[in-house]
């Protein structure tokens, strides 16, 4: 009987582990959750790139070989691959420039470091043609390292062409998924786009400050003049770049 007590025991002690153990699994796939994976998936849309730019001032550096040693020490926060062939010096107007590019895991990145009156800052692209989980844990170790400010951009295509109507739908049901209300709505010919605040990013993600207006979210979609097909974009906290 003591040997039974004993078995159902460390049973129940398992089942518990597992129990705990998957749900935390769940927690974690539940916080890796992406935007565009929240709103991409509701529309039917496939993602052709993540895109983040971030920026931030540094450590200032006097000549090109502290620019260079400031480049190593991102290269190494970030787990890339240093090349010093692959940096490229250029000096003009009173200011230092440097540049490097590298592609690792599918995402090409490029990192410029610029000196100029004593001042030294540091812009990162990289562009992803798979998931954004690396961007975002890039983006939390230069923020922890440098506090600076980031932008994430998500590019995908739907196989339809929309009328007017349907492009507005199409950002009404993104705007559903992501807890956001519909405002500052702009149309065109082709496209719709709208600049919001999401609640369920704001305590992972940068957000702005426009005429009195918090924003943390722009949204659009831009049919293809040539095929049976449209582009929709995320950025957050804005859009930086043409859509």
């Amino acid at each position: 009987m003591k040997k039974i007590f004993i078995y159902i025991l460390v049973f129940i002690i398992l089942c518990f582990l597992a129990h705990t153990g998957i749900n935390q699994s769940i927690a974690r796939q539940i916080d890796n959750r992406s935007p565009y994976c929240l709103s991409f998936a509701s529309i039917g849309a496939n993602l052709l790139e993540s895109r983040l730019d971030s920026w931030a001032k540094i450590k200032t550096a006097e000549n090109f070989n502290e620019l260079d040693y400031e480049l190593i020490n991102i290269l190494n926060l970030l787990d890339l691959p240093v090349q010093e062939s692959a940096i490229k010096h250029k000096q003009e107007q009173g200011k230092l420039l440097i540049n490097y590019q590298t592609v690792e895991d599918h995402t090409d990145y490029h990192i410029s470091l610029q000196t100029e009156n004593h001042t030294t800052y540091f812009l990162l692209t990289a562009i992803s043609r798979q998931g954004d989980l690396s961007l975002r844990n890039h983006e939390k170790l230069l923020k922890q390292q440098y506090q600076g400010k980031s932008y994430f951009q998500y590019k995908g295509i739907i196989n339809a062409r929309p009328d007017l109507d349907g492009r507005q739908k199409i950002l009404h049901v993104i705007c559903k998924c992501l807890h956001a209300q519909e405002r500052d709505v702009y149309k065109s010919k082709d496209m719709v786009s709208m600049a919001t605040f999401s609640p369920i990013l704001q305590d992972e993600f940068d957000r702005v400050e426009l005429v009195g207006e918090i924003y943390n979210l722009q949204m659009a979609i831009r049919n293809d003049s040539n095929k049976n097909q449209s582009y929709v974009y995320l950025g957050i906290p804005l859009l930086l770049n043409d859509y």
